[in-house]
């Protein structure tokens, strides 16, 4: 007979049990083969676990001698269990139990933790062993906690948290943690839990369906098995979504906002030579005041001191845009601008003669030369420019700034450079034009990242802000051999500004620019009217020929400011990878809050759309009403009605609105 402490070996636990064993005889089998295992050629480890099912004893036998066979039958498994406390004993007595490998289990039924019992067991007639054990608690593996956010992007890694406990004091156990979405096993991990401990896991998960999903966490495969499987499971919903803003991270500090430009000789006989008079322009003035322009740009050209009806067309364009509240700058159109010729004196006269004697509060910016790197002039003598200028107005620099630029494309980088190193002492802002074809789009997001590119490249303490003071679409220029004009037609001979792709499209450049850091833009124009002798119809109020008509272009930037104030921050809104929607998000000093959104796919569809695109946005409060206003809805180019909106419990809004569409969630009183 041979006593030791037991070692868990295998599904036995590693509980310790004294184990005896005696050798009664040499088994047939290896008689048979003329060859003899005694008790020490064998090694048996037993353990007996409880449960409210009841207690199982485990029984394993191994061959610690190369050679000697392992039992598949143990002929007589004899159990005594004896009396503990107040729970009497008993004795059960089972014959050939099965014991592939040497493994084997019989079924005790009731039996408490710590109550003693003696195991005799025998196989091959010849060999019997005896084993003392207690019984103990079998574990019991309970998930504690499930941690997940209450909303996560699709296609983002998402951590997953999960506590899970062992309660009981014997084992612990070893078994497998799975993550689940919709019956599939996402990502799944290991532990090992000793007892009266907690094992806690992080696993990261991607979901890739927007809208609420339930997450599903398992604790599967315990060895050794547990008391039960009740508790093994827990779950949550969460919010998977395309969209969620990011209210710390601060694009934009303070916008400008959107407008246009006015034409300033709307009011001078260029004008009144094509329809224009006192009689039905009061019409477009009220149009322009319904539209509330934030950030808007007016020409000065030199004519005007010579021209007296120039001048007072620009004097009443200037107070028009004062009544409608827009931030006014003021561009010397081009031409020649020193002390010498008397320009510099002349054109500061005009300046404070609008602050001081006409009550222009609203002109904030003075730019001088229109797209300079398009001309003869060099960077140096558009710099000598401001500074010959500054001193003749210092009465009235409280209020008016200066803004620099109004670059195109040609050799911008070396202008930014130079505005940079030698004007930043001079210039408070910066300013670039934008054009591009319909169908080139990819000119659009172009023209602003890559001057975002120029700018972030500098050193931070030489950058400006930036703002766009022009910007348009163009179209065809030649339609079936016929030229078109400026700024072309769509592809059925539509002048492009008529056409909801034109107004589609200055949206994706609003939003994009707002996401770039873009603290204005003033689109090239806003209402009908001659600039010089030749044709540009870039407007979105059309002629008075027509009666002042409304085009697209000019309900979506109606949209916008009317959902949009100026002073108002952009804040950051992640988004899933490679989507073709493009959000930014608008919050106001006091926690208003507007989203502009749509869906660059929709930019060539100029009919009603037939596909529909659903937006899920995270990161706002649970539970708060909010306005949904959607430009193009019916396809008309109109502003739709205003429908509310609610987000869930986890701050998500889900809208639905047509791909060409552009669409305003806010939290604004909307008419």
């Amino acid at each position: 007979m041979k006593d030791g402490r037991l070692r868990g070996i295998g599904p036995i636990a590693t509980a310790a049990a004294v184990v005896a064993a005696s050798l009664v005889g040499v088994s047939a089998a290896r008689a048979a083969a003329n060859q003899s295992c005694d008790a020490s050629g064998y090694a048996l480890t037993a353990q007996a676990l409880t449960g409210p099912s009841g207690a199982d004893l485990g029984i394993q036998i191994t061959a610690t001698t190369p050679g000697c066979e392992l039992p598949e039958v143990l002929s007589d498994v004899h159990t005594t269990i004896a009396r503990f406390k107040q729970h009497a004993g008993r004795e059960l007595d089972f014959r050939d139990v099965p014991a592939p490998n040497g493994l084997a289990s019989v079924h005790l039924g009731r039996v408490v933790r710590r109550q003693p019992l003696t195991a005799t067991i025998s196989f091959s007639s010849q060999l019997v062993f005896t084993a003392r054990v207690r019984t103990l608690l079998r574990p019991d593996l309970i998930v504690r906690k499930l941690i997940v956010p209450k909303q996560t992007l699709a296609e983002r890694q998402t951590a997953v948290g999960i506590t899970v406990g062992e309660p009981n004091p014997d084992l612990g156990a070893s078994a497998t943690v799975n993550v689940s979405v919709a019956g599939t096993v996402v990502a799944t991990a290991p532990i090992r839990i000793a007892p009266r401990r907690r094992a806690v896991l992080s696993l990261p998960v991607i979901l890739s369906a927007a809208g609420p999903t339930r997450i599903d966490v398992a604790v599967v495969g315990s060895t050794p098995g547990e008391t039960t499987l009740r508790n093994n499971t827990k779950s949550a919903l969460l919010d998977v979504t395309d969209f969620a803003v990011v209210p710390s991270q601060v694009i934009v500090p303070s916008l400008a906002g959107y407008g246009g430009q006015f034409n300033h000789h709307v009011y001078a006989a260029l004008s009144r030579g094509i329809g224009v008079t006192d009689d039905n322009v009061g019409v477009m003035e009220e149009e322009m005041r319904a539209l509330h322009p934030q950030f808007s740009r007016i020409f000065f050209h030199p004519s005007a001191f010579t021209d007296p009806d120039r001048m007072q067309s620009f004097v009443r364009t200037v107070l028009l845009a004062q009544s409608t509240g827009t931030t006014i700058n003021i561009t010397w159109q081009g031409g020649r601008l020193d002390t010498a010729s008397g320009t510099i004196q002349k054109f500061a006269d005009v300046l404070i003669d609008l602050v001081k004697s006409r009550d222009v509060s609203k002109l904030r910016w003075v730019t001088l030369q229109n797209e300079p790197n398009s001309t003869k002039l060099t960077p140096a003598q558009v710099e000598t420019e401001y500074r010959q200028l500054d001193p003749y107005i210092q009465s009235i620099r409280g209020q008016v700034r200066f803004m620099g630029g109004d670059l195109v494309r040609t050799n911008q980088q070396a202008w930014f450079e130079y505005m940079a190193s030698h004007m930043s002492d001079i210039l408070d802002a910066w300013s670039i034009h934008a054009y591009w074809d319909f169908w080139d789009t990819q000119k659009l997001q172009d023209r602003l990242t890559e001057v975002r590119a120029i700018v972030d490249a500098l050193p931070v303490n030489e950058r400006k802000p930036l703002y766009v003071t022009e910007y348009g679409v163009r179209g065809l220029r030649t339609l079936n051999g016929v030229p078109e004009g400026d700024p072309g037609v769509w592809t059925d001979g539509t002048l492009i500004s008529r056409t909801n792709v034109s107004a589609f499209q200055h949206a994706w450049f609003d939003v994009l620019s707002a996401r770039l850091g873009y603290l204005g833009t003033s689109k090239w124009d806003t209402y009908f009217g001659k600039y010089d002798n030749g044709t540009q119809a870039y407007y979105m109020i059309g002629s008075p020929q027509e009666g002042w008509p409304l085009f697209p272009l000019y309900n979506l930037i109606h949209l916008m400011t009317t959902t949009i104030r100026p002073g108002w921050k952009v804040v950051g809104v992640d988004q899933v990878p490679d989507t073709t929607g493009l959000l930014a998000d608008y919050v106001s000093p006091k926690g208003e809050q507007t989203i502009l959104g749509l869906d660059t796919n929709g930019a060539q569809l100029n009919t009603p759309a037939s596909t529909q695109v659903e937006y899920t946005i995270g990161g706002l409060p649970p539970a708060r009403k909010l306005r949904l206003a959607i430009w193009n809805e019916a396809g008309d180019g109109l502003d739709g009605p205003t429908t509310t909106v609610t987000t869930d419990a986890a701050g998500v809004a889900t809208i639905t609105v047509p791909l060409n569409g552009v669409f305003a969630l806010t939290t604004l009183r909307l008419a």
